[in-house]
């Protein structure tokens, strides 16, 4: 296999080699192979998934490959059978230990090589509680450390990671083709704009339902994605605008026709729905937006017969729930399978034809500097859910706005192109990979306080050469779980890095002696996601 030997022969070059192959390129087979060679000569390797779901879909093919010296290790293990896990891995009965973020904390006793499957994931961030770490960083270290080698994998590399492949620090491979001469599917872009009458009214264009009524007439699959789950944003009175916010968050309550209640996704509180607006008492209450479950029940209503699921952090209520929903599947118990970001990941169906994506635009017209680097990776993971084996699958992107760059470069497979421009305006405006990035947020229960103290911290900063602080400033959620926010956010060149830590470390601790911002929280994040 020409791309195992390339892998090998970088490795042997660099401590970390970014695997960059489409999807369905047998990256898995490559890791398959590398781990192999690893336990043959008596070491250890971690093959890290950025979600404790998709372990029970590898740990299968492991076990196959490399029975009981094959272990997983998650945070949802209990305390007695996390002790045997670390026993077994430090006395070396396990050599190939499959995990999520925690198996990083393992004790090791010979680490040979460490996999970053799907390493682009932003699942791989640790957010809250500290420490907040990214496992990926956290991995190449932890490689580098045991002497071990580390392999990146994925179809949609982060921009960071594409960037150090590319200029030379990490080894770089590139798979371009699809395991046994699949074709890539065939991506379509089609304009929401041309729907007209009462489809308005509908989230599908007559494009998409054709090509679902056809996929159903030839006994074939469909994933349909929309990155929202819930049945609508938001609720609003015809009559005078009021909406129901929730009551710890500045958020709208988000409508779950299941159980006729509102969520706030930010904090979990939980109400019933209102079917009377309880500023004007009117009962004209509108449902903007849609959700999963919209898109369930529309699609339920233009086709009866067809078996849908949905897969969802609400359809994922149990331990085993999500391997349930996919088993089912799998097994051609369900013909369409409506999801969030959760259908993009590492999933391998036979018999999907059709993929939808149903707003693009909501993906890309996103106010943050990544949200182009994560429309295009989840789009594009998505996407290679559709054919597989010897047929060509189809992909429809609804959007808007269909002259939107980083559309053109999926429907072009031009992925190159893609990061080109993305680095170019990264280097424009000074983000990473050019810049490191601190965000510090300060939290009270009064807006005020937290603000001022914003202004007390930047103050203690002072100027630091080689860096840029930009606020403090309110962000665009200013209150949630009760507390409000100010935001900092610095650029620092590398070179600077060191100092700004320990101006930070001080920073915070003068902020905190003032005496009316003692109760203030400081969260401090090293590289947000």
């Amino acid at each position: 296999m020409e791309a195992l030997d390339s892998t090998l022969k970088q490795l042997q070059q660099k401590e970390v080699v970014l695997l960059h192959g489409v999807t369905g390129s047998g990256k898995t087979e490559i890791y398959l192979e590398l781990m192999e060679s690893i336990v043959r000569e008596g070491k250890q390797v971690l093959y890290l998934l950025p979600e404790i779901a998709l372990t029970a879909q590898i740990i299968h093919r492991l076990k196959e490959r490399f029975g009981a010296i094959a272990g997983v290790y998650h945070s949802k293990f209990n305390h007695s059978e996390r002790i045997e896990i670390w026993q077994a891995v430090k006395e070396k009965k396990y050599q190939v230990i499959l995990g999520a973020r925690s198996a990083l904390l393992l004790p090791f006793a010979d680490l040979g090589l460490v996999i970053v499957d799907e390493e682009h994931d932003y699942s791989f961030k640790q957010q809250d509680p500290a420490p907040r770490y990214h496992a990926r960083d956290t991995a190449i270290y932890l490689a580098r450390s045991a002497g071990a080698k580390t392999i990146l994998g994925t179809a949609t590399p982060s921009v960071e990671s594409y960037f150090n492949a590319r200029s030379g620090k990490y080894g770089y491979v590139e798979l371009t083709e699809r395991y046994a001469g699949m074709q890539m599917p065939d991506t379509q872009l089609v304009d929401m704009k041309q729907r007209n009458g009462k489809k308005k009214e509908l989230h599908f264009t007559n494009d998409l339902l054709e090509n679902i009524q056809r996929a159903k007439e030839q006994h074939q699959q469909v994933i349909l994605f929309q990155n929202r789950r819930g049945y609508s944003p938001y609720i609003v009175c015809s009559q005078c605008g009021w909406s129901p916010q929730c009551a710890n968050c500045d958020v709208h309550m988000v409508y779950h026709k299941a159980k006729d209640e509102l969520r706030c996704h930010y904090c979990g509180f939980r109400q019933d729905t209102y079917h009377e607006c309880p500023a004007c008492s009117s009962t004209q209450l509108l449902i903007q937006g849609f959700g999963t479950e919209k898109v369930e029940d529309e699609l339920q209503l233009q086709f009866p017969d067809l078996k849908i699921a949905r897969l969802d952090m609400d359809a994922v209520k149990t331990k085993t729930g999500h391997e349930r929903i996919i088993q089912d599947f799998e097994e051609g118990l369900v013909d369409v399978l409506v999801g969030t970001q959760m259908v993009t990941k590492g999933l391998d169906f036979d018999n999907v034809s059709l993929v939808g994506i149903l707003s693009a635009d909501q993906l890309l017209n996103f106010p943050d500097f990544r949200a182009s680097e994560r429309g295009y990776q989840l789009m594009m993971q998505v996407s290679g859910r559709a054919g597989r084996k010897h047929r060509q699958g189809k992909v429809l992107i609804q959007a808007t706005n269909t002259r939107h760059p980083v559309l053109q470069y999926i429907i072009q497979h031009d992925r190159h192109a893609f990061y080109a421009e993305e680095l170019e305006q990264r280097k424009k405006f000074l983000y990473p990979p050019f810049v490191r990035l601190i965000q510090i947020t300060l939290k009270h229960k009064f807006q005020d306080r937290s603000l001022n103290a914003g202004y007390a911290f930047v103050q203690a900063l002072g100027r630091i050469a080689g860096c840029e602080i930009l606020g403090p400033v309110t962000p665009g959620i200013a209150r949630i779980r009760g507390k409000y926010r100010s935001e900092i956010l610095i650029k620092a060149t590398t070179g600077a890095l060191k100092t700004i830590k320990q101006k930070i470390r001080s920073s915070r601790k003068s902020t905190l002696s003032i005496k009316q911002f003692q109760s203030v929280e400081i969260v401090v994040d090293v590289d947000p996601v």
